[in-house]
């Protein structure tokens, strides 16, 4: 039996296969190709669980759709590998979320996700939690090697887009080696179960003022210049020029609180966000 099963050896995927290569933790990680020595599997193919090997812990990487595809895929494992370990075998699941459904100023791992603004990909979070006692871990903007929040800016292709991007301009970020170092703490805990059951919001502590980040763009200074030619706009910056904006985490709110979750693991995340500023991270030593 596996240490560790990685469905879907993507972003955070590949961080956490990092470490578990430098631990010497036997673990086996998919992908839908094949790629690199991965089990070559897709979540269509969850009825085909022989594909994939026991583990004690199995970390799902990609957004399931809905309950029902949660279901089959926890189900059918179970089913599969339990004729072979037993009805005990029970492995603990990791299931990676997204910050976006939660609403409340901050936000907790206390707090209630919107289900509606959450829709399909909090119906299997809630699925993990609430059936199989496993652990979800929602997560905060990713960054990492070629996935640089400045290139977001892309997104804010219009006035009206960056516009409604100034009236909450606060950015959560983590980086993919700090959610993978997370996950290693989580599922090397002898006691997870009673330890990381449940829900928790994921970010490195910080705020970050997405104006400050995007604003390197030309065509969002073009775009905010003719957005100051607005009232309402000068009111929402205090400012009437693009030099008066004031902008960094100070003009922010913070909108996540992830103090819990790395209190809970007693650790602190390594990697912050510097505009401009290469990434630090370095791949751990293979033992």
């Amino acid at each position: 039996m596996k240490s560790v099963l990685v469905l879907g050896q993507g972003f955070v995927g590949k961080y956490l296969v990092d470490i578990l290569e430098s631990s010497g933790i036997d673990y086996a990680s998919t992908t839908t190709s094949g790629r690199d020595g991965t089990i070559k599997w897709r979540v269509s193919d969850a009825t085909h669980s022989s594909t994939l090997p026991a583990a004690e812990s199995i970390v799902v990487t990609f957004p399931l759709q809905g309950e029902v595809e949660a279901r089959r895929l926890i189900t059918e494992y179970l089913h599969h590998h339990r004729k072979v370990h037993g009805d005990a075998y029970n492995p603990f699941w990791v299931y990676l979320g997204s910050t976006r459904p939660f609403k409340e100023t901050p936000s907790t791992c206390h707090s209630k996700p919107d289900l509606v603004a959450g829709g399909l990909r909090v119906e299997a979070e809630e699925y993990v939690v609430g059936s199989c006692n496993g652990c979800v871990l929602n997560l905060a903007g990713l960054w990492g090697g070629d996935r640089v929040p400045e290139k977001w800016a892309r997104f804010y292709a219009s006035k009206d887009k960056l516009r409604n991007r100034l009236k909450d301009r606060s950015l959560h970020l983590v980086h993919g080696a700090d959610v993978a170092r997370a996950i290693y703490a989580i599922v090397g805990n002898s006691d997870k179960s009673s330890q990381f059951a449940g829900r928790w919001l994921v970010s490195d502590e910080m705020v970050y003022d997405a104006l400050q980040i995007f604003i390197g763009a030309e065509h969002i200074q073009e775009y905010l210049r003719e957005l100051l030619e607005e009232a309402e706009v000068r009111e929402m910056l205090s400012a009437s020029k693009l030099d008066d904006i004031e902008m960094g985490p100070s003009a922010v709110t913070k909108r996540i609180d992830a103090s819990h979750f790395w209190s809970r693991l007693q650790l602190k995340p390594n990697y912050l966000y510097t505009v401009g500023q290469p990434d630090a991270y370095s791949k751990p030593l293979i033992l």
